[in-house]
């Protein structure tokens, strides 16, 4: 049956006006009976030439429609036979490419040739008769449906399948000449045919029994399985159905009189059977349908149903669209058009299934774009959303059509690797998206610059879990960020402990912050030249219940990732303004992490909090960290210049250890810097350190900023720091961290100078 596509031609609506009409008895009555004649014999032609070509119309779309569907039906028939065809050697390969097949076959255990290529193929794939074949084509079993056969029924197929046999051994040797571990490729040579035998048409798959690699298997000695599919009725309904043809059955003849076909060739090209089915009629059906309305409507039924024609084919139209576009959206990213998280965790269980069955090995590759809000808080939203195509197009032109990119959403991008057989090739790829992504972008006439972090993670044979694969590919992600980003992170088992602990002090910091146990505050102080305390740093300390005295890098840092950090901030906040108001501190610091000032609600907080506390701004000083600055927001600029303008002092902490300390000097409003302890080490040991240092020193009085230094441990190190001019001293050589208690009773005594200060180890 040959295809056509047709369309319907849209008509416009059939209308007859005479501004007469309402006369129309009148001028009959005084015309000759010939012009009424004529008048009759005119409406009559032209309703006739009208209902006769709105018939022609008609008779063209309906048989337009009917032969559309069809071709349709035809076409996916077509398609449908050839995919059960394709099919087989997909069924086979699901037991074939595997070591134990092959060991099993060599040992000819039968009941394990049952359970796993005889009688189980039947049951889960429904091939009707299945064969083993050995190195020399001669068959050792044999199962036809849910029987064990004898290798003897064999016989009667083999005329027909030799061919077969013989060019699958052909291809099999052809693939494994010069190559070093041809297995996979041999696991996908196969040779499948529809064949008609004396009893039976089918189609006929012979596919090779071939290790995975980890067995030696010489070329040329690989047994062979031969599956059977009867062209029967049964596989007729399994095309039929998706497709809802109708009375679809094979035969041995091309289709009679009004049913259409598709043929089933052989191998030499000669038709063995056809799949035949009685075609849908959808115009005839629809003009059956409205028939008898516009016989008994007339004209009026027939203009009516024209427009009612072209209005259900405009919405049906309509309809199919808004339905192509659903089931796209429902597993696709709108901006990109990549596969979303539904499609692709559905693709990631999949591959694994198929790894764990002796597949091809996969990996999963998770990506984080960094500097992306950057893009978007400068460029605007429209520049953000071409950048999420472009990496979402130069990712896809990394992968091979084998692999999946798809997007969770924001900028999250997820990739699927098939075929990685080890980490160095998984490292190779993973620094191609990191150098790919990192590359400038043309967005809506600007140049925008981003980078990229890249965890990432390979299945093994047992893994089968694809929620745990997510989870490990995001942990190696966050191991990527948190070393800087830019750049990769593979992930290892240590990284699921290390994740394990952190989840665990992040629930027991919630615990410590919900009920104030555990942690508390020490306060560190400065000194001046002359040995005057002049303030003192407020130091947050947690006594884990665990772990014991905890190390504020890694608290802190968790309370960052977490969420809790302004929780915390804030209470280490109230705590120091309420001990500083109840002393004659001259200055109380606290330190601010980066995400606090991120926090929209951060200045009013501080602002309500020496409030309440009834300490005055002067008396607080806020030391931030370069890190603060890297984003070089606007917002935290001006808070920044708000809290100057309420008194507060603002501290560049650890100066000089980041990148641009001197540009940030320059354009952000602090009123002192703290030289990192780092550099204080050195001194008297390293020229370079000292002449460092000395600069420090000299800017900050060319820019009126004050100085402190930290980490001062030694007498050596405090006369030079004095000699180069410092101010304000801090270090273990001045007083170590102190609890409330002793700070305050150090505070009450009215000599504090270094020379007479008391001895802390008495302090009740």
């Amino acid at each position: 049956m040959r295809q056509n596509i047709g369309g319907f031609r849209q008509l416009a609506p059939l209308s007859w006006h005479d501004p007469n009409i309402g006369r129309l008895d009148k001028m009959i009555s005084n015309k000759p009976k010939s012009l009424s004649i004529q008048i009759v014999t005119s409406l009559l032609v032209l309703t006739g030439t009208g209902l006769l070509s709105l018939g022609f119309v008609a008779h063209d779309a309906v048989s337009k429609v009917d032969e559309a569907s069809a071709a349709q039906q035809e076409r996916f028939a077509a398609g449908n036979l050839a995919t059960e065809i394709s099919r087989l050697p997909e069924d086979q390969r699901s037991a074939t490419f595997w070591d134990e097949a092959v060991l099993q076959t060599a040992a000819r255990d039968q009941d394990w040739m049952d359970e796993n290529l005889g009688i189980w193929m039947h049951e889960y794939f429904g091939h009707n008769e299945s064969y083993v074949l050995d190195e020399k084509n001669m068959p050792f079993y044999a199962a036809i449906e849910i029987e064990r056969a004898s290798p003897d029924a064999y016989t009667e197929r083999a005329a027909l399948i030799e061919p077969l046999v013989e060019q699958l051994r052909a291809s099999m040797a052809q693939v494994s000449e010069g190559g070093d571990n041809p297995y996979e490729e041999l696991a996908e040579t196969s040779v499948v045919a529809p064949l008609r035998f004396s009893d039976v048409t089918a189609i006929v798959s012979v596919v090779p029994i071939i290790t995975t690699g980890d067995i030696l298997q010489r070329p040329g000695t690989e047994s062979l399985h031969v599956a059977l599919q009867y062209v029967d009725a049964e596989l007729a309904q399994q095309i039929g159905a998706p497709v809802e043809l109708e009375d679809v059955a094979f035969g041995p003849a091309p289709p009679e009189s009004g049913r259409a076909g598709v043929a089933v060739t052989d191998t030499t090209g000669d038709d063995i059977a056809w799949l035949t089915w009685q075609p849908a009629h959808p115009g005839t059906a629809l003009l059956l349908r409205m028939l008898p309305v516009l016989l008994s409507a007339g004209l009026v039924g027939i203009l009516l149903m024209s427009w009612i024609v072209q209005r259900l084919l405009r919405v049906s139209g309509q309809l199919q669209v808004s339905e192509a576009q659903a089931r796209f959206l429902a597993h696709h990213d709108a901006l990109t058009g990549l596969p979303n998280r539904t499609l692709f965790q559905d693709r990631l269980a999949q591959a694994m299934y198929a790894t764990a069955r002796g597949g091809q090995p996969v990996a999963l590759v998770a990506i984080d774009l960094d500097r992306f809000k950057l893009i978007n808080d400068s460029l605007g939203h429209p520049a953000g959303d071409e950048l999420i195509r472009q990496v979402g197009d130069r990712l896809v032109e990394l992968v091979r059509a084998s692999d999946t990119v798809a997007r969770f959403g924001g900028d999250e991008f997820v990739i699927l690797l098939r075929g990685v057989d080890g980490d160095d090739d998984l490292r190779r790829f993973c620094a191609r998206i990191v150098d790919h992504l990192s590359r400038p972008y043309e967005l809506l006439g600007n140049t925008g610059c981003i980078g990229a972090s890249v965890g990432a993670v390979r299945a093994g044979s047992d893994d089968r879990d694809w929620d745990e694969m997510m989870r490990r590919a995001d942990i190696a992600l966050y191991r990527a960020k948190s070393e800087g980003k830019g750049r990769y992170s593979l992930f290892e088992p240590i990284m699921g402990k290390i994740e394990h602990e952190r989840n665990q002090i992040e629930t027991d910091l919630r615990a410590a912050l919900e009920t104030g146990t555990g942690l508390s505050l020490v306060y560190q102080p400065f000194y001046d030249v002359d040995g005057r305390m002049t303030g003192a740093e407020a130091l947050c300390r947690w006594d884990h219940p665990e772990h014991g005295a905890l190390s504020p890098e890694i608290f802190i840092r968790v309370a960052e990732e977490r969420g809790l950090i302004d929780q915390l901030g804030q209470q280490v906040l109230e705590q120091a303004c309420r001990f500083a108001a109840g002393t004659s501190l001259a200055k109380i610091a606290v330190n601010v992490s980066p995400m606090q000032l991120k926090n929209p609600q951060f200045v009013p907080m501080v602002l309500d909090t020496i409030k309440d506390a009834g300490l005055a701004a002067t008396r607080l000083e806020l030391e931030l960290t370069e890190k603060v600055l890297l984003e070089q927001s606007i917002d935290i600029q001006e808070k920044i210049i708000q809290l100057r303008a309420a008194g507060i002092t603002i501290a560049l902490d650890d100066f000089a250890t980041g990148n641009s300390s001197l540009k940030y000097l320059r354009d952000y409003p602090v009123d002192a810097v703290k030289i990192d302890r780092s550099f204080i080490k050195r001194l008297g040991m390293d020229a370079e350190c000292d002449d460092l240092v000395q600069a420090i020193f000299d800017l900050a009085r060319a820019l009126g900023v004050s100085v402190t230094v930290e980490g001062v441990e030694t007498e050596s190190q405090h006369e030079r720091l004095t000699a180069m001019g410092c101010k304000t001293f801090q270090g273990y050589l001045l007083n170590r961290p102190m609890d409330p208690r002793q700070l305050s009773a150090l505070v009450a005594k009215k000599d504090t100078t270094i020379a007479k200060r008391i001895d802390l180890t008495a302090v009740g």
